[in-house]
């Protein structure tokens, strides 16, 4: 079963993905971060900010069925 995402959640999937190590996480539109959250693809981290999930990195490889 795919997710279906908006096209600025998969736009703030994509630019999760693309953190590295000791760089700030993006912030998102409230909404855009619920539906992320929601759909398992990002949790929570520490100071409210959100990091991407294994889950996430696999809807993004196309690997979600």
């Amino acid at each position: 079963m795919s997710k279906s995402l908006s096209p600025e959640a998969v736009e703030a999937l994509r630019r999760l993905n693309d953190v590295g190590v000791g760089q700030p996480m993006p912030k998102f539109e409230q909404s855009v971060t619920a539906e992320l959250l929601t759909n398992g693809l990002a949790a929570e981290a520490s100071g409210g900010e959100v990091e991407i999930t294994c889950s996430g990195r696999q809807y993004l490889s196309g690997d979600c069925d």
